[in-house]
């Protein structure tokens, strides 16, 4: 499939999704969204790939969704008084916490409304020193989306959610990372670099330990310490038996350094 308003590539085992809107700042679109879902499942199917990238084109990650979709959308509720169709973007929450794969976002821009939610859902965000990130929602008249009232308050704590749903404004990458969104704030020109040398950091990890940590990290938001002490038992019972773990064994015992890529699970 040829996307329209994304790129994808993948190269050294890394999928780089990058939002390709750049002379509308990457304005969300539903094309963009139906690319987005196909983007991720793509990746995550492919053995080829071992973590994902996600970024946008230009001077922005995503300001938002495209006034023109706004539009269309009042006129056709207006003219027959149902919702649009429904789009796959909301099958992108579920998807991404459901990936086998790692997820990195690097904002190098404007991070607004649809442009924010969307990065809630990876595992890590990093973003470039002018970047501004705004749940924005509220000063167009509508609530956030995409899993984002559950999400953002488990992320960076219910005062701080609360700060940023209710007020609409735009946060500095500073203030995101003082409040826990981003991990890392970076120049622009080195955003990409420490993505992928965090990615590779990643890669050094047995692909099969990942995707069972990641379903562990995001079962452990919504159970238990006794619902996680089970899954990772059991999980850790698979572990134990995979071909990864036996290379790293054999790596150290031999002193040398584990190859995890050649290995098939």
């Amino acid at each position: 499939m040829a996307f329209d308003t994304i790129l994808y590539e993948v190269a050294d085992e890394i999928a780089t999704v990058t939002l390709n809107r750049p002379s509308k700042l990457n304005a969300y679109c539903p094309t963009m969204g139906n690319e987005l879902v196909e983007a991720m499942s793509r990746a995550d199917a492919d053995e080829g790939v071992r973590v994902i990238i996600m970024t946008g084109m230009g001077r922005a990650f995503c300001v938002g969704a495209d006034m023109d979709v706004f539009s269309q959308d009042i006129k056709l509720r207006e003219s027959n008084g149902s919702a649009p169709p429904d789009l796959r973007i909301w099958t992108y929450p579920t998807l991404m916490q459901n990936l086998k794969k790692p997820t990195i976002a690097a904002i190098n821009g404007y991070s607004l409304g649809v442009g924010c939610t969307i990065t809630l859902v990876c595992d890590v965000r990093i973003a470039a020193e002018e970047a501004k990130i705004g749940v924005v929602f509220p000063r167009v008249g509508l609530i956030t989306e995409l899993g984002s009232t559950y999400l953002l308050p488990k992320l960076i704590g219910a005062s701080n959610a609360a700060m940023m749903m209710l007020t609409g404004r735009q946060f500095t990458a500073q203030e995101c990372k003082d409040m826990g969104l981003v991990s890392y704030v970076l120049p622009r020109e080195n955003l990409l670099g420490k993505a992928r040398e965090i990615a590779n950091d990643m890669l050094q990890c047995s692909p099969t330990s990942l995707a069972l940590t990641r379903r562990a990290l995001y079962a452990g938001m919504n159970g238990t310490i006794e619902n996680a002490l089970q899954f990772e038992f059991h999980a850790n019972e698979s572990c134990f038996r995979s071909a990864e773990h036996k290379e790293y064994v054999s790596s150290f015992k031999e002193k040398r350094k584990p190859d995890f890529r050649r290995l098939k699970g």
